[in-house]
């Protein structure tokens, strides 16, 4: 690894040997949150959402075993990090007791691993049919994904707080904060691979950082 590489940190990160026995880990302990909902909680509506979270948290995993394909374990880290959080904060009451700090680290963490993942599948889908898409479009369609699914997110939580009566959305400068730190962590993201897209094709970062078939990335 060349030290003069302003993306030596990351590199090692993704590099990392244990990368997927904490991403398992991660899925485990959601596993574990599901339980508590339904044994110790009572809380059958959430913890039957959290189940349903275990099987997204491990679609990832599915997909390498079914199809041979290895995706980078802070992809897969990040998303089963923030479906953990988002049930944890439901069943045992972190939203609440630890407002406004828990909900936004959860935005933080949950904006990372979306915009990694958007990046990753349009990696996947340019690696495999040999093109190589314009820094610029992939920047943006990331960036964009985020912003849209991260406003579905909070109409979705006043549509229905509307219906059924529920507090998920506190009021607009909540909402507004919330999109504040999914921008601030989409920009994060963003620009580090902006930066690598500045040094390399998205074609050479399929082949550094997906394995496909069991070839070396």
């Amino acid at each position: 690894m060349d030290l003069k590489n302003p993306h030596y940190l990351i590199d090692s990160i993704f590099e990392w040997n244990y990368g997927n026995a904490v991403y398992y880990a991660t899925a485990a302990l959601l596993f574990v949150v599901a339980l508590a909902g339904l044994l110790i909680r009572n809380d059958i509506f959430r913890a039957r959402w959290a189940f349903i979270a275990v099987a997204l948290a491990l679609l990832p995993a599915l997909c390498e075993w079914i199809i041979g394909i290895r995706f980078p374990w802070p992809m897969k880290f990040l998303l089963a990090l923030a479906l953990l959080m988002h049930m944890a904060g439901g069943i045992f009451l972190f939203y609440f007791t630890l407002y406004p700090v828990y909900d936004k680290v959860c935005h933080l963490v949950a904006a990372m691993g979306i915009a990694f993942l958007v990046f990753v599948f349009i990696l996947v889908l340019g690696g495999l049919n040999g093109r190589n898409f314009r820094r610029e479009v992939v920047i943006a369609c990331v960036f964009t994904t985020v912003m849209v699914l991260g406003l579905a997110w909070e109409y979705a939580e006043l549509r229905l707080d509307i219906r059924s009566g529920s507090t998920y959305f506190v009021n607009p400068y909540d909402s507004i904060f919330d999109m504040i730190f999914n921008i601030i962590a989409t920009a994060y993201v963003a620009a580090n691979l902006n930066g690598y897209l500045k040094q390399e094709s998205l074609i050479s970062l399929f082949r550094r950082w997906i394995h496909w078939r069991g070839e070396a990335p």
